[in-house]
Formats: C-alpha cells, sequence, structure tokens
C-alpha cells in the first residue's frame, strides 16, 4: 500500500490548516488514486464530485461535504457540469493532546478506530466550513487559533451527526495497491490491461471489473487521464514541440494525441499552451 501513498509535503501553515480551491471541467480526474495520513474534507460550491473512497462510489453534490479520513485510497472525477470545490486539510496527530477528549474523539481517526459517512449534508457543518474558509483567508485579521478552533468544532460535530461503525467501513485492498502503483509509474509506457493482469496474476475480465470498481473507470481511460494530466503540465512548464510532449505522454500518433487532448479539454494543445502563456 505504501507504493501509491503521497509523500508530497503539505504546507499548514501557522495555523496547520491548508485550504486549496478548484475548478474541473466536466468528467475531469479531479485526483488520481492515492492515499496519505492526512485528513481531507472536500466542500463542494457547484456541480458535482464522483467519489471513490476504498472502492465505495459516492457522488457529492452543491453543499455536500466530502470527508476523507488518513490510510483511505481515494480517487476523484469531476460530474457532467464539471465541479467548482474548497479543499480543507489537515493532519489530526497535530490537533491531538493529552486531554480524554483527545484521546476518546481525535486519536481513533488516525488509528483507523473511527469512520464517518463519506457524503455529508448538514447546514452546521457546511457554515463550520465556511467560517474557516473564511478565518484561513484573511490569516492577517484572525489569530490562528480561531481557525484551529474551528477544526475542533468540525471534528465534533462530525462525532455527532456522521459516526457511522468502522467494522462497516471499506478496507483499503492492499494487494490491488501494486496494480495502481504500477501504472501510476509506468502511464507513459506501452501498458494495458491484458499486460497489467498478466503481470500481477489476475484473469483480465476480473482484473477490468475489480479495476473499474476501485476507480469507477476502466484501465485506459485511467491511463489516458494520467497521460493528459502530464501533458498539461509539460504545455504548461516547457517550450518542447506538440510531438515531444506527445512521446513524452506515450503518444507515438500526434494526432490521437491531440484528438484525445481536445476531447478531455475542449481545447487543442496549442490552443491550451496559447491559453495558459
Amino acid at each position: 500500500m505504501n507504493a501509491y501513498r503521497e509523500f508530497t509535503p503539505v504546507n499548514y501553515g501557522n495555523s496547520s490548516i491548508n485550504h486549496l480551491h478548484f475548478r474541473f471541467a466536466a468528467n475531469e480526474m479531479c485526483v488520481s488514486a492515492h492515499w496519505h495520513d492526512r485528513i481531507e474534507l472536500l466542500q463542494i460550491v457547484s456541480g458535482s464530485l464522483d467519489v471513490y473512497l476504498n472502492d465505495v462510489h459516492s457522488c457529492a453534490g452543491p453543499g455536500d461535504t466530502v470527508i476523507i479520513l488518513p490510510n483511505t485510497i481515494h480517487c476523484v472525477f469531476a460530474g457532467n457540469e464539471g465541479a467548482d470545490y474548497h479543499v480543507i486539510a489537515f493532519d489530526p496527530k497535530k490537533f491531538c493532546n493529552s486531554t480524554p477528549a483527545s484521546e476518546k474523539y481525535i486519536q481513533p481517526l488516525f488509528l483507523q478506530e473511527a469512520a464517518f459517512c463519506p457524503v455529508v449534508s448538514h447546514p452546521k457543518i457546511a457554515e463550520t466550513i465556511k467560517e474557516l474558509i473564511g478565518l484561513l483567508l484573511s490569516p492577517k485579521e484572525h489569530n490562528p487559533l480561531y481557525a484551529m478552533g474551528k477544526i475542533y468544532e468540525l471534528i465534533g460535530l462530525f462525532h455527532q451527526y456522521c459516526t457511522i461503525d468502522p467494522t462497516l467501513a471499506s478496507k483499503p485492498d492492499e494487494r490491488f495497491g501494486a496494480v495502481l502503483s504500477y501504472i501510476n509509474s509506468n502511464y507513459t509506457e506501452n501498458i494495458s490491461a491484458r499486460d497489467i493482469s498478466k503481470i500481477f496474476g489476475y484473469e483480465e475480465s476480473y482484473f477490468c471489473r475489480r479495476f473499474k470498481s476501485a476507480t469507477g473507470i476502466s484501465t485506459t481511460k485511467y491511463i489516458r487521464f494520467l497521460r493528459m494530466e502530464k501533458a498539461q503540465s509539460l504545455l504548461r512548464a516547457s517550450n518542447e514541440s506538440i510531438q515531444s510532449i506527445a512521446l513524452k505522454c506515450g503518444f507515438s500518433d500526434i494526432c490521437y494525441f491531440s484528438n484525445c487532448f481536445k476531447r478531455q479539454f475542449g481545447v487543442s494543445p496549442t490552443g491550451f499552451r496559447e491559453r495558459e502563456t
């Protein structure tokens, strides 16, 4: 499972909380399959998200909050109308102390002894996240302790309104983690569902069903999403030719690459580069 753990450092700031705001077009992959030690809260402003948490598929719409606990494999896609959402990230260990309340309500979060509904729609939770975002967006006007207090408030609300039996929560499939790790490391190579199923000893039809259950899409589409994500990054960060970028992303046919890119993002690679520079 460590193979697709995210190790990218997160800047939590003075309040030990990170806030990001994302907008994605229809059916884009927002988050490729991975896991981490922190808690992430996704609050949807508009559009929708299709969320896969340890193989469990959930849909989240405007006003909903997605709760991603530590060690949860997750993969996220924008819905048919795209998605506009906020992300609140924090490490629950940083909010632990020696109080009985901390031992009862916070430690179980990173020890995987607690579980919440993956998608919640509760006015108190939505309002508290909105207040937290306001504090994080104006750090010079507020002591960081105010924002930290909102995290404790949210954890309390989750325990009050969202708790489910942890024995009923879906657990990550560590064996299948090696498959995702292999794809995430080799997606620019000429690999297919047939190749991957042979490497890992799966019967191909079972593997294809299992992969779609875990990520919501086929192996081919998942690989293409990763390639398109890399292409976007290279188009923004380099002056390489479109043909060179296509080859680096695993496409031998530049016309096919351009067609895939335009179908995914609604603009050609050249048009994307011109728009972003």
